[in-house]
């Protein structure tokens, strides 16, 4: 088990621009006074960062079935009929939860309580970036180490996305220490703080095709998300 802080996060401005339903190259073109918000609030987010993330090896006992993967232990993983063929080969799970803390998110509400509705809308969707990018960060340190070991490493997936139920969280939570890095799972499946996110990955020497740093757009299957980027 590895936990890691002290990385550096570099916030998007385009990506914090989408989030809010703007885009410079698109028909929603945001006025000057939204850029000046969203710089001033990118500004903001790098005073609030608290990142922190935790993973972990799990050795995959069998495939049980076309959804399902045991892990040593009693710990099942049930997967969709996709994700599954993406990690046939896979000997390993990589499992991680990553967190930007909950300062950003308590100023947002401040933000909101006091109704200033686009610093709050900017602040959060700064937050958004952060933790994906944090996450992007923590995932390619995970997958250097596998690749070090001559496996390859599947793409992420994460509880919610791709097929996979949100319940699995509660697995995800079992086998991974999330509170030591200020994570905990509400009885909905969610994830608080809220800009936290989860993902496994899979890691054997016989995976088909190998991932480095997967674009989640480009994998993502709502090929209609309003914020693809």
């Amino acid at each position: 088990m590895k936990i890691i802080k002290d990385i550096k996060l570099n916030i998007d401005r385009e990506k914090v621009l989408q989030y809010q339903g703007y885009s410079t190259k698109k028909v929603k073109i945001p006025n000057q006074n939204i850029l000046q918000i969203t710089e001033e609030e990118i500004n903001r987010g790098y005073t609030l960062f608290k990142p922190q993330g935790i993973y972990c090896w799990h050795k995959i006992n069998s495939f049980l079935s076309e959804e399902e993967i045991k892990l040593d232990g009693s710990h099942i993983f049930r997967f969709s009929k996709s994700i599954i063929k993406q990690l046939n080969g896979a000997t390993y799970l990589l499992v991680g939860v990553v967190t930007i803390g909950s300062s950003l998110e308590e100023k947002v509400s401040e933000l909101f309580s006091q109704g200033e509705y686009p610093r709050a809308l900017a602040l959060d969707a700064v937050g958004t970036v952060a933790v994906e990018d944090f996450s992007r960060k923590v995932r390619s340190l995970a997958c250097q180490e596998a690749i070090e070991q001559g496996s390859k490493t599947s793409r992420h997936f994460s509880p919610g996305y791709s097929g996979w139920n949100i319940s699995q969280q509660k697995i995800i939570f079992e086998i991974i220490p999330a509170d030591e890095i200020g994570v905990i799972l509400t009885k909905r499946y969610m994830m608080l703080p809220q800009k936290s996110l989860s993902w496994v990955i899979g890691v054997g020497k016989k995976i088909d095709k190998s991932f480095r740093d997967d674009n989640d757009c480009k994998n993502c299957q709502f090929k209609s998300c309003k914020y693809r980027f």
